[in-house]
């Protein structure tokens, strides 16, 4: 449970002191619940070298679909998010498996080592979420997430982008392109996607692809 106020966020940064925190600092925060996931195992080890008893997320063979996870509200979280491997990253907030009884809410991330915001299964809904200048997009669903986001914007940093090609949405059923069930299939509702250019003359980072990626089924 971090359950802050507007008056006073709860802020998970850098180690590093003021002045000195750069992108990629730490690994971000990694939120895994019991929701289904369309992988047929019921349950998948989070990305990023992490624990692989405790990084596994998904209800297994008895997913519950409201599970809570918690509570997170008016919370920031700054300078996470890093690519451990080629696709093998973590991301300013992961949530896996994440149940709909779970409270997100009021979360900006800032200056992320990859997406922003990344939602593999589960169902979670989320109200109020900012992604500023993130390396790589800004929302990204797959392994079945079915899920509904409301109220949030995205901005990009004109000169930051990922090499595999940064989108404002990104979404597939799961990595290989399965037809497996629960299809991806969310609704994100008044968002704003600010792109890289302020005018036709702006200089920008050639990796930024597109608005949104609708990729693998």
């Amino acid at each position: 449970v971090a359950n802050g106020t507007a008056a006073q966020p709860i802020v998970f940064t850098s180690y590093q002191p003021a002045g000195s925190r750069v992108t990629g600092d730490w690994g971000g925060l990694l939120i895994l619940g019991r929701a289904q996931i369309n992988d047929p195992a019921g349950e998948r080890l989070a990305e990023g070298g992490i624990d692989p008893v405790k990084g596994l997320y998904g209800g297994g063979g008895s997913p519950d679909n409201n599970d809570s996870s918690g509570v997170l509200r008016y919370v920031r979280i700054e300078y996470g998010g890093i690519a451990f491997q080629p696709n093998n990253e973590t991301n300013s907030l992961t949530c896996g498996g994440v149940g709909k009884r779970t409270v997100i809410e009021y979360v900006q991330v800032s200056y992320g080592g990859d997406d922003g915001f990344e939602f593999f299964g589960g169902n979670v809904n989320c109200k109020y979420l900012i992604c500023n200048k993130t390396v790589d997009d800004m929302f990204d669903t797959d392994y079945g997430y079915t899920g509904m986001i409301q109220y949030g914007i995205g901005v990009s940093d004109t000169l930051i982008a990922d090499i595999s090609g940064s989108n404002g949405f990104e979404s597939d059923n799961d990595a290989g392109g399965t037809g497996n069930l629960p299809q991806t299939n969310c609704i994100f509702s008044n968002i704003s996607i600010i792109g890289p250019r302020v005018n036709t003359a702006t200089t920008y980072n050639s990796n930024f692809k597109r608005a949104v990626h609708l990729k693998k089924n």
